[in-house]
Order: C-alpha cells, then sequence, then structure tokens
C-alpha cells in the first residue's frame, strides 16, 4: 500500500497551493514526513494541515517525488 498526503496548510499556517500527492517516506524513521521535502505532519510532528489517503497502486502526483522513486528504482543491488 501507498500511503499519500497532500499539505493543505505547513507549518508556518500558510497555504501551500500545492494540490499534488506525494509518498509519505517509508524509511523516515523520524516520523510521518513527505518524501520530496522531508516535511514533517501529524500528531505530534507538526501543526500542518493535511489530507491522507492510501493506495494499492500509484496516486503520487509529486513530479519531486516521482523523480525521487526513479533514482531510486535506478540502483542495482
Amino acid at each position: 500500500m501507498n500511503v499519500l498526503v497532500k499539505i493543505i496548510r505547513d507549518e508556518d499556517r500558510n497555504l501551500t497551493l500545492n494540490d499534488s500527492w506525494h509518498l509519505v517516506d517509508p524509511c523516515n524513521f523520524q516520523g510521518s514526513a513527505a518524501l520530496c521535502t522531508g516535511e514533517f505532519f501529524g500528531g505530534g510532528e507538526s501543526i500542518a494541515e493535511f489530507e491522507m489517503k492510501e493506495v494499492s497502486r500509484g496516486g503520487i502526483t509529486c513530479p519531486k517525488c516521482i523523480q525521487i522513486l526513479k533514482i531510486y528504482k535506478a540502483v542495482k543491488l
């Protein structure tokens, strides 16, 4: 499952004007954060206003998140 977030207002309570869905970084063990910006959200993390959803596949509309994922996929193990 992909956990996605849309940040509506940032930590400073400013509207973000960004309607993209970001991947919640699955490797950030410090708390819930968007993959592309590292911006934390959620109870105890920040006062950012956000919306979350889970999808079985895809759903990411943020160009920066998609770019990061493509770079990760290019790594050969």
